[in-house]
């Protein structure tokens, strides 16, 4: 799992993996997919603090293009492989597969704004609060409890979780384009 860890840290550190958005098996597939970031684009990126100021040291990631996956890499990291869907507004779901368990599944949202680009990586139990404070359940999104984790079998569900998390919550990463 260290490699999911890696992808979390560049693209969507779920609350330190305590608890994030996975599938048993991918959600979006190739034909599916969307690119909307350049082949060989690099990226300065921040954690940012609940209040959306930066924290830490800037890391920096490259993305580049493998067939039909971006790949991710972070300096001399394993890299990883995954793809992006458009959901519209500007926002994107973003899937990271799991080399170690063959099928599974990771998400994250990001969002551009501007020059830069805004990562949602929904921690599942911060995510049911947020819905109950719109008076949802994760039940309204067919969500499953996998250990710490949100576990969705439907795009739909993972989509509308996505669409309230962008909408309502804080976003916790940056990347701004080198």
């Amino acid at each position: 799992m260290p490699h999911i860890v890696r992808w979390l840290t560049v693209l969507g550190a779920c609350a330190l993996l305590s608890a994030c958005f996975i599938s048993d098996k991918p959600l979006i597939a190739p034909a599916d997919a969307d690119y909307p970031i350049a082949d060989g684009a690099r990226f300065a990126v921040w954690k940012l603090d609940p209040g959306g100021k930066r924290t830490g040291d800037v890391e920096h990631v490259t993305v580049t293009r493998e067939g039909a996956d971006y790949v991710y890499s972070l300096r001399d990291e394993t890299p990883v492989k995954g793809l992006m869907d458009d959901i519209g507004n500007d926002t994107y779901i973003v899937l990271a597969r799991d080399v170690t368990k063959p099928g599974k599944a990771t998400y994250a949202a990001f969002r551009k704004d501007g020059s830069r680009w805004l990562r949602y990586a929904p921690n599942c139990s911060d995510f049911a609060r947020l819905a109950a404070t719109h008076r949802k359940s994760r039940a309204d999104f067919h969500i499953e409890a996998s250990g710490n984790d949100c576990a969705f079998s439907d795009y739909a569900d993972l989509k509308a979780a996505m669409e309230m998390e962008v909408r309502y919550a804080t976003p916790n990463g940056e990347y701004v384009a080198e």
